[in-house]
Formats: structure tokens, C-alpha cells, sequence
């Protein structure tokens, strides 16, 4: 996508002086004969001021700009708020996998009822105390899919036995054929990283990422320019990323743009019942490179 009219207004800065921050500067090359590795030549290049005096200043002119399309719209697509673009927004499929519901979640077991006793068994302390015996009476009780005639016969191992097959099993929801792989940690399932950089980056939702950083001031009523912060990718330690890489010398016939993965990586219980306490720590992904408004 290329800059919109007013990006196109921009235009490029011969010496950005008005960059507050300091710029990493390569020192002087030692005399030498041989040539020096062909590296890009950056030169800043500013947009337009907005309507509220916001203007951006790039290391060199965006090929993709998503920022100069914002509107008001775009960032308020609240399920409460009326808005003509609210069909323009839509949810982007992540890596390919099976539909997982409520019901899966005891597959792995001969009858829900077990699946719930073994539950609350890994949810215990190691010493059964009148707090795991009353969690228990709250799991069974609460759960209309339990019946004690379920756990007739119920046996500790041979329950252990049945969720490790389970789990080899390639008909479970963790199988590598949707990405999932077994970490060095037992009974922890990732994802690569670079699997979902790429897929991500292919995929139609990085048009609204900003492939290239930038720095954002403001230029108040009495002339003064003041340094303005609200993304990832308007900070000095993207910047810093994009440079370094940028600074890197081209392979013979290298053209292509060279642009950061930025990840924000954090975790969060969820709850997997509607009964008890059970419940996963997940690791999630953000790029960074998308704004936290989309």
C-alpha cells in the first residue's frame, strides 16, 4: 500500500535536527584500499502536520504507512458505538488449527467424571486436606455431566496410562501437524516463533503493521516542538532495532526492504471450566508493530 496524499506531502530532511534523541554514528572508516560493504543510505524523510499538529519524521520515506489512515472510526469500533466502518474490521485467523471447545477438555479420559477426579487431583497439594476434599465435592456436585456410576472401577494409574496415549495420540489437539511443538519442559506445547512471524507477515493483516519506525513530535500553539510517545514503533529502542539492521551490508543483488519483528510476549491464567478453579497459564504474542487501537 503505498503513502497516502498527504504522506506524499512529506518530504525528505537533509540534516533532522529536530530529532532529540541521539542517533548512533558509524566512526570514521580507516584508510584501506579495499571497498567499503554497500549498506543502505537512510535519509529522514517528515510528514505533514495532522489537523492536531502531530507529524511524523521516518529514517527514510515509508513504503507503508498505515499511521496517515487512522480515523476516528478505525479506533472506535467498540460493539456499542455506532460506526459506518464497523464491517471494515474483522477477526484474522491465526495459525491454522482445530476447532477446541468445553468439551474436549476431558477427550483424554474414559468419562467426564474421571477426567474431572484427576482434575482436581493435579490441582491439589501434595497432601489431601478438607480444602482439596471440598474443591472435589464442588467439582462433582456442580457439574451436571458427573455421575458416580462413572467411577466404577476408577483406577489412579490406569487413568494415567490412558492420558499418555492420549497425548502421543496424533488425533489430539497438540499434534505438529497445526504447529504445535513438545518444549524441553514436560507437558509445555509451543508454537515456533519464526512459524508465526512468518505466517503473520504473509498474511493480509500486516497491512495495517508499520514496517518502519518513526518519531513523533508536536508542535504546540507558542512554536515549540515537544517529543510525543504512544506506540511501540515511535519508540527510540525500535528505532535503535531498525537502524542496526539497516546498517548491515547488502548482499550483491539484495533489494528488499528490511524491516523489525516486534513481539510483546506475556502471560495470563485462564480458567477452563465453568466449575472449580482449573486453569492454564498461557503465553500470548502482540506485534508490536500493530497498533494497540486496532
Amino acid at each position: 500500500m503505498p503513502p497516502t496524499n498527504r504522506q506524499q506531502r512529506g518530504h525528505p530532511l537533509h540534516v533532522p535536527d529536530q530529532l532529540d534523541h541521539d542517533r548512533s554514528k558509524s566512526p570514521s572508516p580507516a584508510s584501506s584500499s579495499e571497498p567499503e560493504d554497500p549498506h543502505p543510505v537512510l535519509i529522514p524523510f517528515q510528514m505533514e502536520p495532522n489537523i492536531m499538529g502531530l507529524y511524523c519524521v521516518y529514517p527514510t520515506r515509508p513504503t507503508l504507512a498505515p499511521e496517515g489512515n487512522l480515523t476516528l472510526e478505525r479506533v472506535t469500533d467498540a460493539p456499542t458505538l455506532d460506526s459506518d466502518q464497523a464491517a471494515a474490521h474483522g477477526v484474522h485467523p491465526g495459525l491454522s488449527m482445530p476447532e477446541i471447545s468445553a468439551r474436549h477438555l476431558f477427550d483424554g479420559f474414559s468419562n467426564h467424571t474421571s477426567g474431572v477426579l484427576m482434575a482436581w487431583h493435579y490441582l491439589g497439594t501434595n497432601s489431601n486436606s478438607g480444602v482439596d476434599v471440598n474443591r472435589l465435592a464442588g467439582f462433582l456436585s456442580s457439574d451436571p455431566r458427573c455421575s458416580l456410576t462413572h467411577l466404577s472401577g476408577f483406577n489412579f494409574t490406569c487413568k494415567m496410562k490412558l492420558l499418555d496415549k492420549y497425548i502421543e495420540d496424533k488425533s489430539n489437539p497438540f499434534r505438529e501437524e497445526y504447529g504445535w511443538h513438545q518444549s524441553t519442559i514436560t507437558g509445555v506445547h509451543h508454537h515456533s516463533l519464526t512459524d508465526i512471524i512468518t505466517h503473520v507477515f504473509e498474511s493480509d493483516v500486516s497491512q495495517s503493521f508499520n514496517m518502519m519506525p518513526f518519531d513523533q513530535f508536536w508542535t504546540t500553539p507558542d512554536h515549540q516542538t515537544v517529543r510525543v510517545f504512544g506506540e511501540a514503533y515511535a519508540s527510540p529502542a525500535l528505532m535503535e532495532a531498525y537502524e542496526e539492521i539497516n546498517a548491515l551490508p547488502l548482499d550483491p543483488g539484495d533489494n528488499l526492504e528490511r524491516v523489525v519483528a516486534s513481539l510483546m510476549v506475556w502471560s495470563d491464567a485462564t480458567h477452563l471450566a465453568n466449575f472449580g478453579d482449573a486453569s492454564l497459564w498461557l503465553f500470548y504474542v502482540y506485534f508490536s508493530n500493530q497498533s494497540k487501537y486496532t
